[in-house]
C-alpha cells in the first residue's frame, strides 16, 4: 500500500514539475513520510522512476482493453482513448519526457522507448481492426499512420507554439482531424454521433 501510494505521488510530482526538480527529500515532504520509508521501497530514485513509468504502463494497458471491450466500434474506442491522453497531458508539465530522456537516457531507452513500441503496435492493431468494420479506409497503409500520428502526438506536448493552449485542446483538435482524415463515410458519422 505505501509503495503504491509513493509510486502515485511521485508520478503526480514528476509530471507537475519534472524529474529533475523533485528530489527524495522533496517526495517525503510531500508524502509526510521519512526519506528512509521511501528507501526500503525502492533503492534510489532511477528505481523509483522505472516503477511510475511501469505503473502508468499498466494503467494505460488496463483502460485500453476496458475501452475497447465496452465501445460499439473503433473509432469511439479511439476517441474515448484520446479524450483520456488529453487529460492525462493536462496535468503534467511539457518537459518530463524530454527530462527522462536527459537525465534517465538508459531509462528512457530501456522503459519509455518500450512503452512507446507497445503504443505503436496497440495503434496499427486498432487500425487493422477499423479497416475491418469498415470505419476506417481500406488502403491505408498503417505503419505509416502509426508513425506520423504517434510523432505528432509526442511533438504537441513539447511545442512552444501549442503551449498557449490548453493540452485538452490540443489532443483534441490533433486527434479528430487525424481520424477524420483516415475514416470512411460510416466512421466519419460515427465521430460526428460521438463528438456532438
Amino acid at each position: 500500500m505505501v509503495k503504491q501510494r509513493i509510486i502515485e505521488e511521485a508520478s503526480k510530482l514528476f509530471g507537475r514539475s519534472g524529474v529533475k526538480n523533485i528530489t527524495m527529500d522533496d517526495l517525503a515532504r510531500h508524502l509526510g513520510i521519512s526519506k528512509r520509508t521511501i528507501y526500503e521501497k525502492f533503492k534510489d530514485k532511477e528505481a523509483l522512476l522505472i516503477a511510475c513509468i511501469d505503473s502508468f504502463h499498466a494503467e494505460s494497458q488496463e483502460f485500453s482493453k476496458k475501452v475497447f471491450l465496452e465501445a460499439d466500434n473503433v473509432a469511439e474506442a479511439i476517441l474515448a482513448m484520446l479524450r483520456k491522453d488529453a487529460e492525462r497531458a493536462s496535468q503534467r508539465k511539457f518537459n518530463m519526457i524530454d527530462d527522462i530522456r536527459k537525465y534517465y537516457p538508459q531509462v528512457f531507452l530501456k522503459h519509455l522507448a518500450l512503452f512507446h513500441k507497445d503504443k505503436y503496435n496497440d495503434f496499427e492493431q486498432i487500425l487493422k481492426r477499423g479497416i475491418k468494420e469498415g470505419v476506417f479506409r481500406e488502403n491505408l497503409n498503417t505503419e505509416i499512420i502509426v508513425y506520423v500520428f504517434c510523432r505528432h502526438a509526442d511533438n504537441a506536448q513539447n511545442d512552444d507554439f501549442l503551449s498557449k493552449f490548453s493540452l485538452s485542446d490540443v489532443f483534441e483538435n490533433l486527434g479528430l482531424t487525424f481520424l477524420r482524415g483516415i475514416c470512411t463515410a460510416k466512421g466519419l458519422e460515427i465521430i460526428d454521433k460521438y463528438v456532438d
